[in-house]
């Protein structure tokens, strides 16, 4: 298989100037619409099934209907699997933890124990459309996007010594000044701690920053790793980045992100340039990332000192992925939930930067509106002053608040975001406009953040929307024929 950003070469040793004819959109669109159709059906039998017959196979059937999902999505539109797959490997966790708590896993958080409800089948319905809404944008951007990345790596290369320097320059401070946080409060790997009460314990803004804009650096490591030339050093930086990750106490979901996005770039190359991605190197990767991840998750639980205690506990965080999607379908299936009261104070943050703390609007929305009703006074207490929390509440949060219809609108709305905010990050990759792919960045970390916590402010609110327009001014900026931005990263190069 030829190299990611080399050329192909014809018998006669010519570049390959040969290009395959994209199909248009509506062709296309015939492919990847019929594939989602097909398994909105297998999951709308299998949540009919699930009332009808309840039983934990329904939930590993919706396991499974989603695997079977990404691969078809993998074949008629790789350009939505790459830019969207940090989100589709976390859900494929979602499924796992599902499968667990239908299996009649006792979830610690909210003490419960799981039965078969079919709340995961129906979670795959709106998975589904979600996916289908971000798939029709995205396959109706990509052909110009597939023009950019064709020849992305050759400006890429132009600029590589600098974005390596600068790489280089932001991990060697961060990883001095994390040696150093960790000689004097201890390292979470080996402490045991867990990393939301050890950022609570070090109080740093500094490693606060550090823990939520990490992930801007990673596509420009990804970018790198194109680059035939540079392919060793962007594979060390990576493995340097998920050393510090792990040492500092990411678990399975943070370092599955991180993987995912620095994959993005080089597969964006692979198929613009007409190649298909192979199934054995998506398998590859996953099997890697469970080698890494679970022996550093059983020791950061005390697997060297107790490992039957490391490992029930690790059994007990499988079901935390889920459990609060499967508490609130159980408690609060409607089609037309309207809480006006949660949904006010929510919107009415958006502008207001102060006001956007989780500790501050406690339980009126978001994340602990979410935990209240299942979770213990007491523990919800000690997490809100430790500025914690349960993760996957976003869908929990807006099916309380606007039932199974506004949550779908809402939803769909996201989609259409996510997918045009990725475009304009892909782009701002191919034309090596970094300051504005540093900007964009940001604000795909904002999405993650609202997909873990439910804070609708994250995506909505006025901090990421001033980033957002900063950024599209550079965007502007850059593609001006005088551009001032785009003349000083020529003279930054050499």
């Amino acid at each position: 298989m030829p190299l990611v950003g080399v050329r192909r070469q014809t018998a006669t040793g010519q570049a390959d100037t040969q290009r395959v004819r994209m199909a248009p959109y509506g062709q296309r669109a015939r492919g990847f619409v019929g594939m989602f159709a097909l398994h909105f059906l297998l999951a709308a039998a299998a949540a009919v099934g699930a009332e009808a017959l309840p039983s934990a196979a329904w939930a590993y059937a919706a396991l499974a209907i989603y695997l079977s999902l990404l691969l078809g999505l993998l074949r008629t539109s790789p350009a939505t699997f790459l830019l969207f797959i940090p989100l589709l490997a976390n859900r494929v966790t979602e499924f796992i933890s599902g499968a667990a708590i239908e299996s009649g896993a006792y979830m610690v958080e909210t003490t419960t124990y799981g039965h078969a409800t079919g709340a995961f089948t129906r979670l795959l319905l709106i998975y589904i459309l979600y996916m289908l809404t971000a798939t029709a944008a995205v396959e109706a951007m990509w052909p110009r996007l597939r023009v950019l990345f064709r020849d992305a790596p050759e400006r890429w290369e132009k600029q590589a010594p600098l974005i390596w320097r600068g790489l280089l320059i932001v991990m060697l401070a961060a990883s001095l000044y994390l040696i150093r946080l960790g000689i004097n409060n201890g390292f979470p790997l080996f402490s045991t701690i867990d990393r939301f009460s050890y950022l609570e314990q070090v109080d740093s803004p500094i490693y606060s920053a550090w823990m939520t804009n990490r992930l801007v650096l990673v596509p420009f490591v990804g970018a790198l790793f194109s680059l035939p030339s540079y392919r060793l050093r962007s594979g060390l930086l990576l493995l340097w980045l998920l050393s510090l990750s792990i040492i500092f106490g990411e678990k399975f979901g943070s370092i599955l992100l991180i993987l995912s996005i620095f994959g993005i770039p080089a597969g964006l190359v692979h198929i613009a340039n007409d190649r298909k991605i192979p199934i054995n190197i998506i398998a590859g990767v996953s099997g890697a990332i469970v080698v890494i991840t679970i022996p550093a998750v059983l020791i950061a639980y005390g697997a060297l000192t107790n490992f039957d205690a490391a490992a029930q506990r690790y059994g007990q965080r499988v079901a935390l992925q889920g459990q609060l999607w499967y508490v609130t379908d159980n408690r609060s299936l409607s089609a037309t939930n309207f809480d006006d009261r949660a949904l006010y104070a929510d919107i009415s943050t958006w502008m207001k930067p102060g006001e956007q703390s989780a500790t501050k609007v406690g339980t009126r929305f978001g994340l602990y509106y979410v935990m209240q009703p299942f979770t213990a006074s007491r523990l919800l207490g000690w997490t809100m002053e430790g500025g914690g929390g349960f993760i996957g509440s976003l869908y929990p949060y807006l099916l309380m608040t606007t039932g199974i219809v506004g949550l779908l609108i809402i939803s769909s709305l996201i989609a259409l975001y996510h997918a045009v905010l990725m475009r304009m990050l892909a782009s701002s990759f191919a034309h090596s406009n970094w300051i504005a792919a540093v900007l964009y960045g940001r604000v795909m970390s904002s999405f993650y953040a609202t997909y873990s916590t439910g804070y609708l402010w994250n995506i909505f609110g006025i901090k990421t929307l001033a980033t957002l327009f900063v950024a599209l001014f550079f965007s502007w900026e850059f593609n001006r024929p005088l551009s001032t931005s785009r003349r000083w990263l020529k003279q930054s190069s050499g």
